[in-house]
């Protein structure tokens, strides 16, 4: 039993002794420049059927790992070539380790620690250098990009000046067409809407652009608000400077909305909606509408 246990722990023993990892020799410097790259070199001796893979860990902080290399010189062999920077002056220890591996296990690992003397970098300093080069000259294409691009800027200031004056004169030429009252253009406007067949055709987003089209001018009749391009917070902001539309804010922010859901979320809308938006519509023109006083005769008049 005693021969027994003895072969048994001489068997365990075996593989466990045969996973070695021996630094064989190195090289490496004594002093480096501050950031200037350094070389290393590693020879290995391991077990066979095992790799040697550098633990990165290891190397201290001050030092940067710029390139590392492995190269299989035999079953047991190998060459770990490294280069490295240092970025603190003085004296530093530098640290780095090796792992025998197999199946990404850890089994053996080999250790090296040296000082380094890190010392300043000479620059160069002479009286008599000159610079030779001759000025920087932008390239001639780089000129005509500038002069491109600043005529082009010009021509686009230009032609939106030119269509803005172009619309504030359509707009008022629109508005000084019709001399009728501006709530009997409203009125028929919107009786012309309901007749056109937009909505039959469903085409709702057209049917309430032109609806909403229709307040904005009104707007503009009545009280010179000039909201042709305002969103509808714009407009309710403008809204709220007009005594006479104080109480109709709520109805106003309503239609707007609703004409919103169908513009941009492309909301299909019931016929129901579109006649409650119609009315709002109806009857902001009717409340902002000024009644006519009627001028009584006096009694000497009468008589």
């Amino acid at each position: 039993m005693k021969k027994l246990c003895l072969v048994f722990l001489l068997f365990l023993s075996v593989p466990l002794a045969a996973q070695e990892i021996n630094i064989t020799e190195q090289h490496h410097p004594d002093t480096v420049g501050i950031a200037q790259p350094f070389s290393l070199q590693y020879d290995f001796a391991f077990t066979p059927d095992y790799r040697v893979v550098l633990d990165e860990q290891s190397i201290p902080a001050e030092f940067s790992l710029q390139k590392q290399a492995f190269t299989q010189l035999s079953p047991g062999t190998g060459r770990y070539e490294l280069t490295a920077q240092a970025f603190t002056l003085g004296k530093s220890s530098f640290t780095i380790t090796f792992n025998l591996q197999q199946k990404d296990k850890t089994f053996a690992h080999a250790q090296d620690e040296f000082v380094l003397d890190i010392k300043k970098v000479p620059v160069f300093k002479d009286n008599e250098f000159r610079e030779i080069r001759s000025p920087f000259v932008p390239a001639s294409w780089l000129k005509w990009l500038l002069v491109l691009l600043v005529i082009a800027g010009i021509i686009a200031v230009l032609y939106a000046w030119r269509n803005h004056i172009k619309k504030s004169r359509e707009l008022k030429l629109a508005h000084a067409e019709d001399n009728r009252p501006c709530e009997v253009i409203a009125k028929s406007k919107i009786e012309a809407l309901l007749q056109s067949g937009l909505w039959e055709r469903q085409e709702y987003k057209l049917f309430y652009i032109t609806l909403s089209d229709i307040l904005r001018e009104y707007l503009w009749r009545r009280f010179k608000l000039d909201v042709s391009a305002d969103t509808t917070p714009e407009l309710l902001r403008r809204a709220k400077t007009v005594p006479q539309l104080e109480t109709l804010l709520f109805p106003l922010r309503d239609f707007l909305n609703s004409g919103d859901l169908v513009k941009f979320a492309r909301l299909q809308p019931e016929e129901s909606v579109r006649n409650k938006d119609v009315q709002i519509l109806q009857d902001i023109v009717r409340l902002t509408t000024p009644v006519p006083v009627e001028i009584t005769p006096s009694k000497e008049e009468s008589l």
